[in-house]
């Protein structure tokens, strides 16, 4: 079995045709997942079973999937055969979108993987894959799996309130490392800026004296993923939140 934490690799995948085989795969034995042990998954309906779940960090908006099955020539057998696909946005309750086949893999380098399922822009955390056979050897895997992202699940929205005095710019947005914020404010009073991800979790807070009638400030890091992010501006009853981008 094995969990795996935000695969970027899995995510927003670019296909590009500069070459004949755009989307091959090596035959490297270790370039992927393997599992030689069987234990209870997170579905136990499915008892003991080779089984691998994504965390994706996020709730996404699910498109096509695609997987390479095991590419190495001497253990092409260990490739996984029927597979279940679940999905599940908290990680307890999961949702069941079949059973399916996956094709053994040719072994050689051109190999281009096997489109599997449209999620139909399904919404999900993780997904679950558990493994109903290989193709004969007793350990399954496979080399590598993709899932086109259709959009992020939010659950903070863009708005300002009627008290709202004051004014707020956001330049760039886009943007690709750090954005500014210029507030202009006649309210008075103690204004709290914050910066949250699109799951609504803080990332940074200033709090600000309110007694200058204009504020610059410079916020967001290079180190932030890129996705989408909301800055709120809050002074006395007076709330406003605003979308940024983040493209890289």
């Amino acid at each position: 079995m094995r969990i795996l934490t935000i695969i970027s690799s899995i995510l927003l995948t670019i296909k590009l045709s500069a070459q004949c085989y755009p989307d091959r795969h090596n035959t490297n034995w270790f370039d992927g997942w393997t599992s030689c042990e069987t234990t209870t998954g997170p579905i136990s309906q499915y008892g003991e079973s080779h089984w691998i779940q994504y965390d994706l960090g996020y709730q996404y908006l699910l498109g096509e999937m695609k997987l390479w099955n095991l590419n190495d020539p001497a253990h092409l057998d260990r490739g996984v055969n029927e597979i279940n696909i679940d999905i599940s946005e908290d990680g307890e309750s999961w949702t069941n979108l079949g059973s399916y086949n996956v094709p053994i893999a040719s072994g050689f380098s051109i190999y281009e993987g096997e489109e599997i399922l449209d999620f139909n822009e399904a919404q999900a955390r993780y997904v679950l894959i558990t493994v109903g056979s290989s193709h004969g050897a007793a350990c399954a895997g496979f080399s590598e799996l993709k899932i086109n992202i259709e959009g992020v699940v939010t659950d903070v929205s863009e708005f300002e309130t009627p008290e709202a005095c004051f004014d707020v710019a956001i330049y760039p947005n886009p943007h690709t490392d750090i954005f500014n914020a210029r507030i202009r404010t006649q309210c008075g009073g103690l204004m709290t800026v914050q910066l949250h991800d699109a799951m609504g979790r803080l990332v940074q807070d200033r709090q600000l004296s309110g007694l200058n009638p204009e504020e610059q400030l410079v916020l967001g890091s290079a180190e932030l993923p890129a996705g989408i992010y909301y800055l709120s501006v809050q002074q006395e009853d007076a709330l406003g939140r605003y979308q940024i981008v983040k493209t890289r």
